[in-house]
């Protein structure tokens, strides 16, 4: 059991990072002071530091604590996966997209997207292995479907996970940048690039092993 200071201290980082969210979802990362953060907070300017290192890393922690949840979404799909492959990759996908929506605007989202093409985080360097545990749950569905003869033979599980991940990658990115739809477009849009994907390397009835 957690001791009262370490509580104390999650609670704060927490705090801290809700600040972080609010701000720079509000403003942007390049318009957001700690100094803000730090008022809105309600922690001296050192504290924040103290707790983070810097303005980079608290944007990292920010998006870590993010795809935390985004993920513990994601494992309620895998752990009892619809039936049909499409209905189950659509799901994930699909449960990624509705928790985003609500738990980060748009403008918070872009600025995780920009972290990936960002020489501050060694151009997504920092961000690739946490952002691979989507793919690794992607990859876990196609285990199963894979086990029910629901891929093709001549195709891994692991090819399938990711050639699911790359189709959806598109709808999300137009999604997260406010160019095209709503949460309910995005959502077509991921499943309709999942059907077409699956029945390129889906068995079918008549090819299942």
């Amino acid at each position: 059991m957690a001791s009262l200071r370490e509580r104390q201290k999650e609670r704060r980082s927490r705090e801290i990072l809700d600040a972080a969210a609010a701000l720079i979802g509000e403003k942007g990362y390049d318009e957001t002071s700690v100094e803000e953060i730090a008022a809105m907070a309600e922690v001296g300017v050192a504290t924040v530091y103290n707790y983070f290192g810097s303005k980079n890393e608290l944007l990292h922690a920010l998006l870590a604590a993010y795809i935390e949840e985004e993920l513990a979404l994601g494992a309620t799909v895998v752990s009892d996966p619809p039936q049909d492959m499409v209905d189950g990759m659509a799901a994930l996908f699909g449960a990624y997209l509705d928790g985003m929506a609500r738990t980060a605007n748009k403008r918070l989202m872009q600025e995780f997207l920009a972290t990936t093409v960002s020489k501050q985080f060694a151009y997504g360097q920092h961000t690739y292995r946490m952002k691979m545990a989507f793919r690794e749950q992607c990859r876990q569905l196609a285990l199963h479907y894979d086990a029910d003869k629901q891929i093709r033979a001549d195709v891994t599980a692991e090819e399938a996970a990711l050639i699911c991940y790359s189709a959806v990658t598109f709808p999300f990115m137009l999604f997260f940048l406010d160019i095209e739809g709503d949460v309910r477009a995005a959502q077509l849009a991921i499943r309709r690039n999942l059907s077409l994907v699956v029945s390129g390397f889906g068995a079918g009835q008549e090819g299942r092993r």
